[in-house]
């Protein structure tokens, strides 16, 4: 199966290599395939969901990773962030078998790791392929990357869109009425995403840094750098003046030099620190409402004193169930990313999002919400269905804690 263009009948412009083929990675093979890109990937071991999503975009299926090296000059992970350190390792053996075999790379590869991981394990991973002995002048060359915002979307702008929270897992729901309804009602501008109203694409920020990039046109060996970071809206940063200095010329120097790997992975962490720390909070909030009997009560009162609040928190909460059990380890590298010796939180005293961890863990693995898969939903797309999911969970915990304390009781 061959990779498609939207230009039908004329050459792509590049062949560029993701994995893998989840809600994010589908959904910018899209984009790329639309802006006249070939999108290649390897399912093989994947789920058939995967397979389905890749050959929907019309992404070309490799068998191998030797073969995704072989064809693509530049390769996006966007994997869950348990992951990410495995497919590097992945990419590092296959690379290593290409360049040892009769046809090697004689131009570098780019390796973009776009997962949502700490600074501490972005680093670690880019050290994986200096350890492999990977040379980034001729083998492959790292790249830090982030992804700010949900799945890009091509549609017909009105003057009312529903908004997607932050990641797009299926319909948000809106805001109930004022009366005792948890149903959603109405719908609410968009956030977490940015509009091109020439194109009818919505599309999120892909910030990246360190020593490469792909908009600097004397390094990247390829013709297509700007055009392709046009496309995906990959902005690399610049490195910020060391706060600590107070030379004139040093923050003159910095502010304009290249930024470092790990500064796209913080991007990511301190921004979805906010939204995600948000949906936590307002899953404990409406299910202690709920369980407490007086959630019509709670809702009404933010429906009349903040209702923006409110609208976000519907969209968060009602969007994040598929996504659960990956925020997991999400939280667990924001967590991370806060307590890393650079920044000084105490890892024991303040480390609010290992507790984060704990709410979405609750979700994924305690409530039937966990068991939702993105396209296919069936529980909590409002916030009425919702909080029943969440109370049935936290009514099983209480019957599990009660049975334990008895036996305790019973051995004493």
């Amino acid at each position: 199966m061959s990779g498609n263009t939207e230009a039908e009948g004329q050459e792509p412009r590049a062949k560029i290599g993701i994995i893998s083929m989840g809600d994010m990675g589908s959904a910018l093979a899209s984009l790329l395939i639309a802006n006249g890109y070939a999108v290649a990937t390897n399912c093989t071991g994947r789920s058939q969901d995967t397979i389905d999503r890749a050959i929907t975009v019309g992404a070309e299926l490799l068998s191998t990773d030797e073969a995704l090296i072989t064809q693509c000059d530049v390769i996006l992970s966007i994997v869950p962030p348990a992951q990410a350190a495995a497919t590097a390792e992945r990419i590092i053996t296959a690379f290593k078998r290409v360049s040892s075999g009769p046809n090697p790379r004689c131009t570098p590869l780019y390796f973009a790791d776009m997962n949502a991981i700490s600074p501490s394990t972005v680093k670690s991973i880019a050290a994986q392929f200096t350890t492999a002995g990977l040379d980034p002048d001729r083998d492959v060359r790292f790249v830090d990357g982030c992804i700010l915002g949900v799945t890009p979307s091509r549609k017909q702008q009105t003057s009312s869109i529903t908004a997607l929270g932050p990641s797009s897992t299926g319909p948000a729901a809106p805001i109930p009425a004022a009366s005792t309804s948890t149903k959603p009602v109405a719908s609410f501008p968009q956030e977490d995403i940015l509009h091109d109203p020439t194109t009818g694409w919505s599309y999120p920020l892909l910030p990246t840094s360190g020593p490469w990039s792909f908009t600097d046109e004397t390094t990247f060996p390829y013709p297509y750098g700007n055009h392709f970071a046009s496309t995906l809206h990959i902005e690399h940063m610049l490195s910020d003046p060391d706060p600590n200095s107070s030379s004139g010329a040093e923050k003159q120097r910095t502010s304009s030099s290249s930024s470092e790997i790990g500064q796209a992975s913080a991007l990511k962490n301190v921004y979805a620190s906010l939204a995600k720390g948000f949906a936590a909070l307002s899953l404990l909030s409406l299910s202690t409402a709920h369980s407490l009997r007086i959630l019509p009560s709670f809702l009404s009162s933010l429906e009349r004193l903040a209702p923006s609040r409110l609208n976000t928190m519907t969209r968060y909460v009602t969007t994040l169930p598929p996504k659960a059990y990956r925020w997991v380890r999400e939280m667990e590298e924001i967590s991370k990313t806060f307590t890393d010796e650079e920044v000084g939180w105490d890892e024991d005293k303040e480390d609010v999002f290992k507790h984060v961890a704990g709410v979405f863990r609750f979700v994924a693995d305690e409530t039937v919400l966990g068991q939702e898969k993105v396209g296919k939903r069936r529980r909590g797309l409002d916030l009425e269905d919702l909080c029943q999911a969440m109370g049935e969970g936290l009514e099983g915990r209480r019957k599990r804690r009660a049975v334990e304390k008895e036996g305790e009781g019973c051995e004493k």
